[in-house]
């Protein structure tokens, strides 16, 4: 007989209204409202126990919409959760050092997209998650959608012989550019060479529109080849991806728009159970190297576009300490926190 003991959760940072905790993942796990007209069944097998974040404030808010329990320390909850989630990007310059404890016990890790803001903390967490074979992962909505599998399978069937990908993503800025690059390397695989990056304002946290150029080197005899992604707004959908390969083409959209509860089913519910996999111990369904490579690839699509103007960044090239914050307003922490 299958368990009906609901896996336990608990939640590193928070933010009353800012990321995916309060408004998205929190409400799906719990099934509080998010809106006037929608409140969630259950549809995981989890629910969100514990919660920490410095400021006690933002903690009551949590404690008070979710029926959490707080903790005073961020290493309280190694004996308390199942897994831990930690989704407010302001706080990426620390995910590093938050999910230490967590990946030493052995408890699944959930690091929201874009993971963080310097290559060389992504390998201190994939060496630390190897270390003590404790799995993580680290997503964005688009990748476990329907339509990332369906592209998955055509690159399985059709593929190896990809001559060019053409893709579009529903953004203007850079947390949301994440989702149709990640889509990308989703459907077709690493191997990327280079990025390139020009956008039509300097800033990477207003709104704008970009065009991404993805080099990704030759597979056996099949040659080098590009992917553009375009973002922008209103395009008609969230994003969509077109793979030409040397006799035939696949497309495949990913939508918008819909009931509330349609795209939750959709975007968001899909990580949340791979989540639950992980803490079920059905394995990781990305690699280590593919979590590095997706992370580096967008980091150097940022620095193509803030420090080369434009020009190629090679991933070869990219340091470990080039930084691009996921949020323009990053959360310091005390010293003492890590005391």
């Amino acid at each position: 007989m299958p368990s009906t003991k609901l896996h336990r959760i608990g939640v590193l940072t928070c933010h009353p209204t800012h990321h995916h905790m309060p408004n998205l993942f929190g409400p799906l796990i719990q099934c509080v409202p998010m809106s006037e007209n929608y409140t969630p069944t259950r549809m995981t097998g989890m629910e969100l126990t514990h919660i920490w974040d410095h400021d006690p404030e933002r903690v009551k808010t949590y404690c008070e919409k979710f029926g959490t329990v707080p903790v005073e320390r961020y290493d309280d909850m190694v004996d308390k959760v199942d897994g831990i989630m930690l989704t407010d990007l302001r706080a990426g310059d620390y995910f590093h050092l938050l999910a230490a404890p967590y990946l030493k016990a052995g408890i699944p890790v959930f690091f929201n997209r874009c993971f963080t803001p310097k290559l060389g903390m992504a390998r201190a967490i994939v060496e630390l998650s190897k270390k003590h074979g404790t799995p993580i992962i680290v997503a964005s909505g688009w990748e476990n959608t329907l339509g990332a599998c369906a592209l998955r399978e055509a690159v399985g069937k059709l593929g190896p012989d990809i001559r060019g990908v053409t893709a579009y993503n529903s953004s203007s800025e850079i947390t949301h550019d994440v989702h149709g690059l990640w889509l990308i390397l989703a459907a077709v695989g690493g191997g990327v060479d280079s990025v390139a990056v020009h956008r039509n304002i300097e800033s990477v946290y207003e709104h704008g529109s970009d065009i991404w150029s993805i080099k990704f080197k030759a597979r056996g005899d099949n040659p080098a080849f590009y992917a553009t992604l375009h973002n922008t707004v209103d395009f008609g959908g969230n994003a969509s991806v077109r793979i030409n390969f040397s006799n035939t083409v696949y497309e495949q959209s990913l939508p918008g728009g819909g009931s509330q509860e349609a795209g939750m089913q959709y975007y968001f519910i899909p990580p949340l159970l791979a989540f639950q996999r992980l803490i079920e111990g059905r394995g990781m369904e990305q690699s280590y190297e593919h979590i590095i490579e997706k992370t580096a690839a967008f980091l150097a699509g940022f620095k193509s576009h803030l420090e080369l103007g434009g020009q190629e960044a090679l991933l070869s090239e990219l340091d470990d300490d080039f930084c691009v914050p996921s949020d323009p307003q990053p959360v310091t922490y005390p010293d003492a926190v890590f005391d």
